[in-house]
């Protein structure tokens, strides 16, 4: 004779969540300036955001935060706007392999923006397609003291492969 087993009921637990960043209030605060259209407030919310997340190492709330002053500052500066289609055209120049023609826009990009640590890493890219491995490696260097989180891109970037583990990048051992 076969016998039922008796299950018990198990209770239902929601999924581990991480827990909110504590930067998660004032991230929602700069957001909601920026949807409601006040930029300028905006940007001076986030700015701080984004140096004190680099110091904590939050990192999704400086990423984040880059995004969102990103928006902000074409509102406030619209002539800058125009500065994002030249980035929008060099990568996709770089999309198809035409690296001097990248390299001239991101030339111009970078002596408008030379903080900005991507335009760099793009022109270490286009470096790197043209097979100057020394020129990509400053480039390089210079794009990860701007934003050290491009060391991900770099390891995963096709066109560094040939020249990856050349002495030229061995400053990006460890990272």
């Amino acid at each position: 004779m076969a016998t039922k087993a008796k299950s018990t009921a198990t209770p239902k637990t929601a999924p581990a969540q991480a827990p909110p960043s504590p930067h998660a209030a004032t991230l929602a605060k700069g957001v909601k300036l920026v949807d409601s259209g006040k930029h300028a407030e905006a940007i001076k919310v986030l700015e701080p955001l984004l140096q004190v997340a680099e110091a904590t190492g939050d990192w999704a709330v400086k990423r984040r935060a880059q995004v969102y002053i990103a928006l902000a500052q074409a509102k406030v500066h619209p002539t800058k706007a125009l500065a994002d289609d030249l980035l929008m055209e060099a990568q996709a120049h770089l999309n198809r392999r035409e690296g001097e023609a990248a390299l001239k826009l991101l030339e111009k990009l970078i002596k408008e923006r030379p903080t900005f640590g991507t335009l760099h890493y793009l022109k270490a890219v286009a470096l790197a397609q043209a097979e100057n491995a020394e020129g990509a490696a400053n480039a390089l260097k210079k794009a990860l003291e701007l934003d050290p989180d491009l060391v991900y891109l770099w390891h995963m970037e096709p066109d560094f492969s040939v020249m990856r583990k050349s002495a030229l990048f061995g400053f990006t051992e460890g990272r």
